[in-house]
């Protein structure tokens, strides 16, 4: 029924079971596996830097203390502003990295047997996208958590607009 299915995971608290639900869905069907992990350095959640600190990537709990983390010294304004942006970005690679590849572990656990990851960065459901077209994957699937007012906005447009787009299902898991 699916030979490729893509999910897409955030790091977040619901990550797991997301992945759970999506592996017992590649087994049943025998379909191969893509896991995708996009950032954006600009919203680097408080989910994604507690999941670094659990995986041992960051030591200390606040964005700006996990910017310094991962930039050197500057010498101006403009300098330390592109040393922090710096920071952010390779930051939010060295996370989505780790993710992917524990999420990878867990899926060859599961008895998926094919899994391929992408870590792509920017716009959320543009990746989704493209790399489900690419991918040429047959079902897309996504988790939705309730949380803020302003985050269920955000994720709910991100969410609907893979939707409207997608060329192949899309199944979203609330939780």
């Amino acid at each position: 029924m699916f030979e490729r299915i893509l999910v897409a995971i955030d790091g977040g608290k619901t990550s797991k079971s997301i992945l759970e639900t999506t592996c017992a869905l590649a087994d049943r069907y025998q379909s191969k596996l893509g896991i995708l992990f996009v950032t954006d350095p600009e919203e680097i959640s408080d989910d994604l830097l507690h999941a670094a600190q659990v995986e041992g990537v960051l030591r200390t709990t606040n964005y700006a203390g996990a910017i310094d983390q991962y930039s050197s010294n500057a010498m101006s304004d403009f300098d330390e502003e592109m040393r922090r942006a710096k920071g952010a970005r390779q930051l939010a690679a060295d996370i989505a990295k780790d993710i992917v590849s524990e999420a990878e572990a867990f899926s060859k656990g599961q008895n998926v047997k094919v899994v391929k990851t992408f870590v792509r960065s920017g716009d959320v459901a543009k990746a989704i996208l493209e790399v489900a077209s690419d991918a040429k994957a047959d079902l897309i699937v996504m988790g939705h958590t309730r949380q803020s007012t302003l985050h269920d906005l955000i994720h709910t447009r991100i969410v609907e607009a893979v939707d409207r787009k997608a060329k192949c299902p899309c199944l979203v898991l609330s939780q």
